[in-house]
């Protein structure tokens, strides 16, 4: 067996394999990058929680789809089928199989982090009871997921190895209707932090703010649709897999590492610099608060007992201090030549 490397053409033989290596790299060493701040933000104000946790292991599942499809590609992923000899495209197409894997633990463990992290700012019952349900449909048809493609043959050596006599599932319908469940689930994980956001009795703007803070997982349902995309075309031509699948590849591995960057943005707090407020974008305590206590301003005890409204302090703990999300400081700036009605 040849390693090819990188993935570059060489002896004239077609080779875009470098695509998938290349992706893998740069997305992997920023979502690398995305995480160590976090951590590095939450440690230097409380110890991990559950949300941090799982955004970890879901970087270190990125690194293990990053390291298969590393492997794929040195055994000929990317050249045409007909351009490798028969141990290589055995190799390449288990490397591929393999990699399906963690790309599945990735996405779902994405989601997790993000529902986690809606839990520790928003405590309400109803909100908690829809959290746990859509964890719960994200978590299990990730599972399902994962079972299938495991076991897509029997024996499950049949999903790599031609050579044998196996029975498979039609790996195509399988394929869309996993993605299209993706898409459903980021949807479905986007619209969690909406209506507690819309009842928090504050501005417009900063409701808007917060919205957009946490629809830039939005990012993530596009590349997702893009893959889907992806998928549909590359299964046109499954007999030249190996050249034929780079395209979809790479929208995997952005896909991912993206999902990765867009949980941490939230958390990362770090300050703007000369053009930021001193004190940041502060959301007054007795502005956050639910309707039906608007009649019952929030007052701070300094006696020790129990916050009466911990949910509302949550956020206020989330959205205020002197350190911020850079992000929501250039929304802001770009949102205070609009005029919004208190």
């Amino acid at each position: 067996m040849i390693d090819r490397g990188m993935g570059f053409p060489a002896d004239g033989v077609d080779n875009h394999g470098w695509k998938l290596y290349i992706t893998s790299l740069v997305m992997i060493i920023s979502s690398g990058l995305f995480v160590i701040a976090r951590c590095i933000a939450r440690y230097s104000i409380h110890k991990l929680g559950s949300d941090d946790v799982a955004i970890i292991v879901s970087l270190i599942s990125s690194v293990l789809l990053s390291t298969y499809i590393q492997l794929a590609i040195h055994h000929g992923y990317g050249m045409h089928k007909e351009d490798l000899e028969k141990p290589d495209l055995r190799m390449a197409l288990k490397m591929f199989f393999i990699a399906q894997t963690p790309y599945k633990a990735t996405v779902c463990l994405n989601k997790v982090a993000a529902i986690l992290l809606y839990l520790r700012l928003f405590v309400t019952k109803s909100f908690r009871v829809w959290s746990f349900v859509v964890m719960g449909v994200v978590v299990g048809y990730s599972i399902g997921g994962i079972a299938a493609t495991i076991w897509q043959c029997v024996p499950i050596k049949g999903a790599w190895d031609k050579s044998f006599d196996a029975k498979c599932i039609d790996s195509n319908k399988f394929w869309v209707a996993y993605a299209v469940l993706n898409i459903l689930t980021d949807v479905m994980v986007l619209a969690l932090p909406i209506m507690p956001i819309m009842r928090l009795q504050t501005s417009r703007r900063e409701k808007l703010l917060l919205c957009c803070i946490f629809l830039l997982g939005g990012f993530v349902t596009i590349t997702s649709i893009l893959r889907v995309t992806s998928v549909s075309n590359s299964l046109r031509n499954k007999k030249d897999m190996t050249w034929n699948f780079i395209d979809r590849g790479v929208w995997t591995l952005i896909e991912a590492n993206l999902g990765i960057i867009a949980a941490c943005l939230p958390v990362l707090r770090q300050p703007m610099g000369p053009g930021a407020p001193a004190k940041g974008y502060n959301f007054k305590p007795e502005s956050i608060r639910s309707p039906r206590m608007s009649e019952n301003p929030i007052k701070v005890s300094t006696t020790g007992r129990a916050d009466p409204y911990p949910a509302r302090r949550r956020v206020d703990r989330w959205a205020t201090g002197s350190a911020h999300l850079p992000l929501l400081a250039l929304l802001a700036e770009g949102f205070a030549l609009l005029t919004f009605e208190a």
